[in-house]
């Protein structure tokens, strides 16, 4: 077994014999549960940890340090796909949860990769598994360097 894979075994509750049997078992969770972008899942994780929160979409990018845009974009992808729920704007603050009618196998794959994302190991994975988000700063740097 490999070093990153013996690293996330402890934390996780997916069946290991191998780097590759990890990657395809966290693929899987993240098809079920469909988040594609790293942003995604942050903010996914955000809304699961904390329960049902009251706050601006500022705000939670600030914890998690993205761009408001990026965070207000993923919180109504994650809307659209019924992974959480806001309540309407009141002074541009929501009320954020995961919803109660949420599947049990969608759930249980949040919960694992949860788990698995506390360690080093498993954050890197999904880093490696999910797309990233550019900003727009770094759109425009590399559009600048690629004109050089």
């Amino acid at each position: 077994m490999t070093k990153a894979a013996h690293l996330v075994q402890p934390t996780a509750s997916f069946i290991i014999g191998g780097e590759e049997t990890l990657e395809r078992s966290v693929q899987s969770c993240l098809e079920s549960v469909g988040v594609g972008l790293l942003c995604e899942w942050d903010v996914l994780a955000f809304v699961y940890r904390h329960a049902a929160s009251l706050t601006s979409t500022g705000q939670i990018a600030r914890l998690i340090g993205y761009e408001n845009t990026v965070v207000s974009e993923a919180l109504q992808r994650l809307e659209h796909k019924k992974l959480i729920e806001r309540s309407r704007s009141s002074r541009g603050v929501h009320l954020c949860r995961i919803p109660a009618s949420t599947d049990a196998e969608r759930l249980r794959c949040i919960q694992q990769l949860l788990r698995m994302s506390e360690g080093r190991a498993g954050r890197l994975l999904l880093e490696r598994l999910l797309r990233s988000v550019r900003t727009r700063a770094e759109q425009e740097e590399q559009s600048t360097e690629s004109k050089k």
